[in-house]
């Protein structure tokens, strides 16, 4: 039930539609008694040739028919339908089932637009949830995972939202509406036939708590081959290359093989929900048919009567199984809902502090106060104490798992230290927003993330106010322009799903180009030309140099043009500054630093 409330409160901005779609889907369900009781006088005609009015007075039995026509004027036509009783009927039926079409329409439509927009602001919320989240979270969530919860758990309530709440709105309405109906024409056999509702029930209740169990494993193995394929798709040349394609297709069919066994149970939860029903329907139907058909011969039951409470049990009997269906529906929404929230839920790790304060134009240092960091309690950095000055070029060097790219990842705040402090200006990280740090950092990687949008869209990224002619100047700067006027539509020419159509080296002068246009104060360099031949090294190694002019630039690289202009040289070793100096200083030395060079740098 709490997951059904907190579903429920995501409709308090469109409860004015729901109640109007209520209303009309409730009309609707409640004119399906009117047909049936149409056919009390229609019955009469066909066994008896006993129009409405004579039949009231003979049986004393409810007639909608003569109600109807009773209410009506006389000028109206209502002689003619009192002197036309087999045309009466039918003429009665096309007008219930007009104004019925009628309330559906209106009723339908506005509940899908309502529940369309639910879903669209939950799915809204979720992504924004998930955007926010810190580098953390995406290590411990894959993306099959992100994205299963994002489209298919939501469509799963979206279908709650729309369609399953206005069938059991228009079904729920239609159920006490026939009751009323059958117990004014029979009260005895009406309440016979209801003794076997309880049975009827049964199902729905038992098998719905297994239905959402199983639903809950269906989504999650659907989650897991989800993720398969995010990584495949991701890895394809990695995959090809290898020519492991039977391996990732064994690997994927495994996983649709458990999202199968997980979908068989459901079904067979459904279907045995459906069948019980069936089965005892059937029994009380047959009983039911045996004691009226001895009624109906000892004249205690007038034959239109039963014409209409067995057509108002069988469809009293329809709209507990489309109940039943709805259950069936509800439990998989509910159980897609929990792994929903769940992700609502998770804490963020990095966020601003209620009184967090905007942090003021970058301009003097950015220091370390003994600043250790640790992920999973394993120590990664361990009491860096460290200055960087304004318009100062720092190069953080070391072998592979030293720290330096934590370092660079807790100035940019996409982590926290666990000990210690970061300052800027003397202001510490923690206490300041996090868009206005951001906002003063430029961030190029080895791994370039570009977006399928238009070369334009690409480096100036969510800026529309920018002039086409300040993309053109950052392009230029980034030594990226002669290669984007040679493609089919130069600027607007669309690069393709992570810039699929452009070289390692261009799409590095692209992110640079996009760097340039952000003009941040404070920029970091991650490995950004390790993987380079050397004709594109020289090109980006000139772009970074026209990037890093005038900026404060903490640079993680292994390459030697880099390293040599770096004004300070920060060694590392084991999460621990071990040397610092500049680069002939620390050849001077002899020692971890000159060790690495003669390892990694040294040409022949």
């Amino acid at each position: 039930m709490h997951l059904l409330r907190r579903l429920l409160g995501y409709f308090k901005p469109y409860l004015g539609q729901m109640a109007v779609a209520s209303i009309l889907l409730a009309a609707a369900g409640g004119l399906m008694s009117a047909v049936i009781a149409a056919l009390k006088p229609l019955t009469d005609q066909i066994l008896g040739g006993v129009t409405g009015a004579t039949a009231v007075e003979a049986e004393g039995g409810a007639n909608l028919l003569d109600t109807v026509i009773g209410r009506l004027p006389v000028e109206s036509g209502s002689d003619w339908l009192r002197d036309n009783p087999f045309a009466a009927v039918p003429v009665l039926l096309v007008v219930i089932y007009f104004i019925r079409s009628v309330f559906l329409y209106f009723g339908q439509y506005l509940s899908t637009r309502a529940g369309a927009s639910i879903i669209r602001d939950l799915r809204a919320e979720l992504y924004e949830r998930i955007a926010y989240q810190s580098q953390r979270f995406f290590q411990e969530h894959s993306t099959g995972l992100i994205l299963s919860r994002v489209l298919n758990d939501v469509q799963r309530v979206q279908n709650l939202t729309t369609k399953v709440l206005a069938d059991l709105v228009r079904v729920a309405a239609t159920v006490p509406f026939i009751l009323v109906v059958i117990f004014l024409h029979d009260w005895k056999l009406s309440l016979l036939s209801l003794a076997v509702i309880p049975a009827l029930g049964y199902p729905m209740v038992r098998l719905g708590k297994r239905l959402r169990r199983a639903a809950t494993r269906s989504q999650e193995t659907m989650a897991d081959a989800a993720g398969l394929m995010t990584e495949t798709i991701q890895g394809a040349k990695v995959v090809q290359g290898f020519a492991m394609e039977p391996f990732e297709i064994a690997r994927f069919r495994e996983a649709i093989d458990r999202n199968l066994g997980a979908d068989i149970k459901a079904g067979r939860a459904a279907a045995m929900a459906t069948a019980l029903m069936e089965i005892v329907g059937a029994v009380a139907g047959a009983v039911l048919f045996y004691l009226a058909g001895l009624a109906i011969a000892r004249g205690t039951v007038d034959p239109g009567d039963f014409v209409v409470v067995i057509t108002g049990l069988g469809l009293l009997a329809m709209s507990l199984r489309r109940l039943n269906a709805v259950n069936l529906e509800i439990q998989r929404a509910l159980a897609a809902a929990a792994r929903i929230f769940d992700m609502l839920d998770h804490e963020r790790d990095i966020r601003d502090v209620a009184d967090a304060k905007a942090l003021p134009a970058f301009s003097e240092e950015i220091r370390f106060h003994d600043v250790g960091f640790a992920y999973e309690d394993r120590k990664v950095v361990d009491g860096i104490a460290l200055a960087i000055r304004s318009g100062e070029v720092v190069a953080l060097v070391g072998a592979s798992g030293s720290g330096k790219s934590t370092i660079a990842n807790l100035v940019a705040r996409f982590y926290d230290p666990t000990e210690g402090r970061i300052t800027v200006d003397g202001h510490d990280l923690r206490e300041v927003t996090l868009r206005s740090l951001r906002s003063q950092i430029g961030l190029v990687t080895q791994e370039t993330v570009l977006f399928d949008e238009t070369v334009r869209n690409n480096i100036a990224y969510g800026r529309s106010d920018v002039s086409l002619e300040r993309v053109r100047a950052a392009a230029r700067a980034a030594h990226a322009e002669e290669f984007i006027v040679e493609m089919g539509d130069g600027y607007d020419t669309v690069l393709g799903e992570r810039g699929a159509r452009l070289s390692m080296g261009q799409r590095q002068r692209i992110a640079i180009a996009r760097a340039l246009l952000k003009d941040p104060p404070i920029l970091i360099l991650d490995e950004a030309t390790s993987a380079l031949d050397a004709e594109s090294e020289s090109l980006v190694q000139a772009a970074l140099n026209n990037l890093m002019a005038g900026r404060t630039s903490i640079v993680i690289a292994h390459r030697l043009a880099t390293v040599r202009r770096a004004d300070r040289i920060v060694v590392l070793e084991r999460g621990r500054i071990v040397e610092e100096g500049t680069h002939r200083d620390l050849l001077e030395r002899d020692g971890i630093y000159a060790r690495l060079y003669d390892l990694q740098f040294r040409e022949d």
